[in-house]
């Protein structure tokens, strides 16, 4: 089985420009993160003309109620003393009695309903921010910190949970390829063993490096490759000195389109292992590796 996980890994590294969604559908969001942490979603938001659109029972983790007259099929959104009424396929939206526009409309999916988020939040003083690299939507508060123990914690799991809860800054103008409509269906986060401050993510078209520090998630470098990480295809950002392509080996985190989330890496011994389990959240990535320990 685990000779069957690395060559499907290795074919999907030599082949990184299939399985690209049709950009003509509504494109699905990966997860949610609500001040840094990330939140579970019956539905997926959907990114609809440009928009992002969220299951209206997200809207929970803002602080705010919320009710759905069906007769109507509109939403009263309540946050305080302020009010926003949205309607289903109508681009007039009422803010305290007061007629705004919205760029999108309220959606039904799968008997669920969406919202726009970014139209909701900015309206009750949060910020939304759609992370392209890897089709995350964030949300934050104007009270909101990075959790600086968390990034820093002996506990390697829980460090790189939080490091992968924030989201990726950008020096340099990425690889619009790496950005393209259903580029993130796979997704794989690489470590270098003993090291959370440091991590490559990949999708289906090309590679991230992450750098932290600070409480920052910063894109060094992009690339895609062609017969392997080192035959470089294109590229953005700075290429680092350090030796990535041996982090293949080193702690591989992936997820599959089951639900399962696998980890291979190598023992204190040099023997590849392999873990699987079902994940519950989008951090749930991110296992634990027996018997490794912090870098110093």
């Amino acid at each position: 089985m685990k000779k069957v996980i690395v060559f499907v890994f290795f074919f999907v590294l030599a082949f990184q420009s299939w399985a690209i969604a049709d950009a003509a559908n509504p494109i699905s969001v990966n997860a949610v993160n609500v001040n840094g942490k990330f939140i579970a979603t019956a539905v997926s938001p959907i990114i609809k003309d440009g928009r992002v659109l969220v299951p209206i029972r997200t809207l929970a983790s803002l602080g705010v109620t919320y009710q759905w007259d069906s007769k109507s099929q509109s939403a009263l959104i309540t946050k305080g003393k302020d009010q926003i009424k949205l309607t289903a396929n109508k681009k007039e939206a009422f803010k305290n009695n007061q007629a705004v526009q919205v760029d999108v409309p309220v959606q039904m999916t799968q008997g669920r309903i969406l919202v726009p988020i970014r139209f909701v939040s900015e309206n009750f003083g949060y910020k939304a921010n759609y992370e392209k690299a890897r089709s995350i939507l964030f949300i934050q508060d104007g009270n909101y910190k990075v959790d600086q123990e968390s990034l820093q914690a002996e506990d390697l799991q829980a460090a790189r949970q939080a490091a992968i809860s924030l989201p990726i800054q950008f020096s340099f103008k990425s690889l619009s390829s790496l950005e393209k409509p259903g580029a993130n269906q796979s997704y794989f986060y690489v470590f270098p063993r003993g090291d959370s401050s440091r991590y490559m993510y990949y999708n289906n078209v090309g590679n991230t490096i992450v750098e932290i520090k600070d409480g920052v998630a910063k894109a060094v470098w992009q690339f895609t490759s062609g017969n392997g990480l080192d035959d470089i295809v294109s590229s953005a950002g700075q290429r680092p000195s350090y030796n990535y392509v041996g982090w293949i080996t080193d702690i591989l985190m992936f997820n599959d389109d089951k639900g399962n989330i696998s980890a291979l890496y190598k023992d204190d011994k040099g023997q590849q292992k392999d873990l699987t389990a079902k994940a519950k959240s989008y951090t749930d990535i991110i296992q634990p590796i027996p018997n490794e320990t912090r870098k110093q």
